[in-house]
């Protein structure tokens, strides 16, 4: 995989499996759009993406720490902080 200048590098983790995603600034308006067209989890960010339902629940960390805060993807803009972090999408039954 090549990297080009302003791509952006993260890891989504769901089901013990790992899907690294590269993407660009803006490519997407959230993490939970980007989330949603890479990978297609079945019943994953069904919302209007305001925030209220909580079916687009994460847990981000980033490399250097074991801290991961839970928010909801469609709250998070797809942007330079999202370089090397690592995404959890809990197992909700989805």
């Amino acid at each position: 995989m090549s990297i080009e200048k302003n791509t952006i590098l993260l890891v989504v983790y769901y089901r013990d499996e790992s899907y690294p995603i590269q993407t660009y600034p803006n490519e997407c308006y959230s993490l939970m759009t980007l989330i949603s067209d890479k990978l297609a989890i079945l019943g994953f960010g069904l919302c209007c993406g305001m925030g209220s339902c909580g079916t687009c629940l994460v847990q981000i960390s980033d490399q250097y720490t074991t801290l991961k805060k839970n928010v909801l993807a469609c709250d998070i803009r797809v942007n330079d902080n999202l370089a090397n972090t690592h995404i959890i999408i809990p197992d909700n039954g989805y």
